[in-house]
């Protein structure tokens, strides 16, 4: 059964569900979707368990509340308690999303077209872009990392659909652009995904590391385009 809105419920109950939303995020992203019990999310929260099927039918609908909240999406009011099919609703939202997002458009743009005279220049914006968007979507990509190859209908989309063909356009990139010098495909990949690796890591993993607890939002962002753009080599201008 799809999650519908519900036509009316409480602020307590609005409040509670995104509280169980956020609790259910954290334990996901923590423990992985097989390890991760209702009672994980209960304990989090000080509540009973009871509590929480009464928001949540099942782990799955739990999972697909963290989605949903990791993704921003969660309405104001949903009929409770949340049902859903196995992970073919968090499958297909999460297809949708991409489908409809475009969070490296700078670089699919840059493919399309002729190299520009300052290819530096082009990589510092599609360096920027992808630091952005990771930066936005770190929560949806923390639960992906830690949770979709445990999840066969996810790990399609996140391998596919987004991590792989992102790396195939970048790799695309690398190569029509000259970047990696003479190296050969399989050395300009893994140069590409060294790139990065660096920008994912300043964007979204740091910002979970104690060591870089004190790094400033635009000094990390600086350094993640620095670091992209510094990985290549440039045809003089």
């Amino acid at each position: 059964m799809t999650a519908v809105a519900a036509p009316e419920r409480s602020r307590k109950g609005a409040d509670r569900t995104q509280e169980v939303a956020r609790a259910a995020l954290g334990a996901f992203c923590s423990g992985g979707y097989r390890l991760t019990q209702i009672a994980h999310v209960s304990e989090r929260m000080g509540v009973s368990v009871g509590s929480i099927y009464r928001t949540v039918e099942s782990k799955e609908a739990l999972f697909h509340l963290a989605v949903l909240e990791a993704t921003g999406a969660l309405p104001m009011a949903l009929e409770l308690p949340l049902k859903v099919s196995g992970m073919r609703e968090s499958a297909e939202h999460l297809r949708r999303g991409v489908s409809l997002d475009r969070p490296w458009s700078t670089l699919e743009e840059a493919n399309a077209h002729p190299a520009p005279a300052d290819a530096r220049a082009e990589a510092e914006a599609i360096a920027a872009q992808l630091y952005d968007s990771l930066t936005r979507r770190a929560a949806i990509i923390g639960l992906l990392d830690r949770c979709a190859h445990e999840i066969p209908e996810l790990a399609q989309i996140f391998d596919a659909e987004v991590r792989g063909r992102l790396m195939q356009d970048l790799v695309a990139w690398v190569l029509d652009r000259g970047l990696a010098g003479e190296a050969s495909p399989a050395r300009a990949a893994a140069l590409a995904r060294g790139a990065m690796e660096a920008v994912a890591w300043m964007a979204k993993s740091r910002r979970g590391d104690p060591s870089a607890e004190d790094m400033d939002e635009a000094d990390a962002r600086a350094a993640a385009i620095r670091i992209f753009t510094g990985a290549f080599e440039y045809p003089a201008v």
